[in-house]
């Protein structure tokens, strides 16, 4: 038992890690438009990895999900609500930078992710001793990004010219609505968890391993929001023109962007796999 506490940890905090730094990479892409990077971190998070891990580790998918249309039509459906906070997501980071969007998108997601399915299965865990503790964490969590925000607004108000300064407050006042919606369309892929577990006991009965049971949910969920995804880059790229962007650094930005997909989708994975072997403790 205490293994299984120590080792889900541990993947826990390395999904933590992935989580951080996995837009990293789009940083060395500073000649490609926001949708350049976006699509390529779209095809390799949500639609090849997924697909990728569910062939390897879940037997007899076509099976699965034909057995469970319904379940699997809601995970659909969570999934595309969650493809909107993905665009979102990755809008923040464009318009507020990594180090004060993420804070406020990830800690919105970690707070809604973690107390929604709780009120939608049983809100009296919330009296418990435990749920008193998720929601002391949630109150430190929001607690922190208000402060993120603060001080994000006093940085905007103390930086540029007044012309420039203006158009920097416009900014980020847009950039921090589009987080806050961020943060709150992106826990959608847990509700997708919630009405997806019968696709999970269902893997397990046709001899997935627990710890992966999950794939089965993140591949129908993930696809459903790579379609919201491509579909708005390319809306971009028609009224860009960015398309050729491809052009200049096609190997290398492809490459990077590509990165930032597969750690990306080992954060999530990691995090699956880290709270099964928790909650098998």
């Amino acid at each position: 038992m205490e293994t299984n506490v120590l080792s889900g940890l541990l993947l826990i905090l390395l999904a933590g890690s992935c989580s951080g730094v996995f837009s990293v990479p789009f940083k060395f892409n500073r000649d490609w438009a926001w949708e350049n990077n976006w699509f390529i971190w779209s095809f390799a998070a949500l639609l090849v990895m997924p697909w990728l891990m569910a062939w390897l580790t879940v037997p007899r998918l076509g099976t699965l999900y034909g057995a469970d249309p319904h379940s699997t039509s809601l995970v659909a459906l969570f999934g595309l609500t969650w493809g909107v906070g993905a665009i979102l997501f990755g809008k923040g980071i464009d318009y507020l930078g990594i180090s004060l969007s993420l804070p406020i998108m990830q800690g919105l997601i970690n707070s809604i992710g973690t107390l929604m399915p709780i009120v939608l299965r049983d809100p009296s865990e919330l009296a418990t001793p435990a749920g008193l503790r998720i929601l002391a964490g949630v109150a430190v969590i929001l607690a922190g990004i208000i402060l993120f925000a603060l001080a994000g607004s006093r940085k905007e108000q103390s930086e540029g010219s007044r012309q420039t300064g203006a158009q920097s407050r416009s900014r980020f006042r847009k950039g921090l609505v589009i987080c806050l919606l961020a943060g709150i369309f992106g826990p959608m892929i847990n509700f997708a968890f919630v009405y997806g577990a019968p696709l999970q006991q269902q893997a397990v009965a046709l001899g997935a391993d627990p710890v992966y049971a999950g794939n089965a949910v993140w591949s129908v969920a993930l696809t459903a929001g790579f379609l919201i995804n491509a579909a708005e880059c390319i809306r971009l790229f028609r009224r860009n023109r960015t398309w050729k962007h491809y052009a200049s650094r096609r190997v290398p930005g492809i490459t990077l962007a590509a990165v930032a997909g597969i750690v990306w989708y080992l954060s999530i994975m990691l995090y699956g796999m880290g709270g099964n072997r928790m909650g098998e403790a």
